[in-house]
Parts: C-alpha cells; structure tokens; sequence
C-alpha cells in the first residue's frame, strides 16, 4: 500500500520530469498516406525495454468528435516503472501530423502508483486528443504517434491514421 505522502512525492518527481521536457527524436515524417500508420498497429522501439503500442478506437471521425485511442505499454527491460495513472495525458507527449503537442500545465491529481514490472504489459490505457494539447482537428487524413515519458524515459509508439470528416 502506498501512503499519501509517498504518493506525493512521486507525483512531485513526475511533474518535476515533465518540466524538464524531452527532446524529440529525429524522425522520418510519415505522409498521411503511409502503409505503416493505416496497417494493424506494432510496437514502437524499444527505450530501455519500455515499448509503446497505439491503438485507435476508431479511425474515422467527425470534427465534433474528439478521437481516442488505447496505449499498451511493455516492460521487456531489467527495471521497474511507475506512474500514476491520473497523469497518463501528462506523462504523454502527442504528435499530430509531424508536430509534438505537450500537456499545457501539471494538475496534482492523487491516484495510486502503476507499477511495471520486467515482463509486465500494461493493455488499454485510454488516451484522447484533449483540446488542452492543442491539436487543431481539421478534416482530413492525419497521423498521430504518442511518447510516454515515465522516470526520465521516453518511448514512442508506432504511427496511427485517422480521418476527420467535416460535421453536417
């Protein structure tokens, strides 16, 4: 059992690493046409044994609608990571059509640690295109990656396709 004070502490720790920020790895920019970000989704590289998979619920949407997505995480590394997974959208960096978006402010949210274990996979973690990252859902065909930044590590997941269809 976690108390509240160590709870504290972590949340602290992750909100301190979310301000120091991440730098973006050199990536080749996917055409909203790619094979790869409208196939069956794979795991992204692996960052110290974390790997990263994204998954959409859907792919098609309208502009009213705010897209969603499933986030697997895998541990196939030596160490163990925690979060806390009240901040996952904070612990989260977007990419939307080759252009990062980052939670605009730390909230303090109190929730129990989620730790992964070597081996362990974590399935369906609910991510959504919140308008607090700032992403202009424009109809057409876009591609969208997550970074998952847990403890100073940042694993990217694979490139997903989605369509936004203009609301009647």
């Amino acid at each position: 059992m976690v108390s509240l004070k160590n709870t504290s502490l972590i949340t602290l720790f992750c909100i301190s690493l979310i301000g120091q920020g991440c730098k973006t790895p050199a990536a080749k920019p996917i055409a909203p046409d790619d094979k790869l970000a409208w196939s069956k989704p794979t795991w992204g590289r692996a960052v110290e044994g974390l790997q990263c998979r994204l998954r959409p619920d859907k792919r098609t949407w309208q502009t009213s609608q705010i897209p969603t997505f499933r986030l697997d995480i895998h541990n196939r590394g030596k160490r163990v990571f925690a979060f806390l997974p009240s901040h996952r959208l904070q612990l989260c960096q977007i990419q939307f059509d080759d252009k990062w978006h980052h939670w605009p402010s730390p909230v303090m949210i109190d929730s129990a640690v989620w730790p992964i274990a070597p081996g362990a996979q974590l399935n369906d973690i609910p991510i959504t295109l919140h308008k607090r990252f700032g992403i202009n859902l424009a109809p057409g065909k876009h591609i969208v990656r997550v970074a998952f930044a847990p403890e100073g590590v940042r694993a990217v997941s694979n490139p997903v396709g989605i369509n936004i269809l203009a609301s009647d």
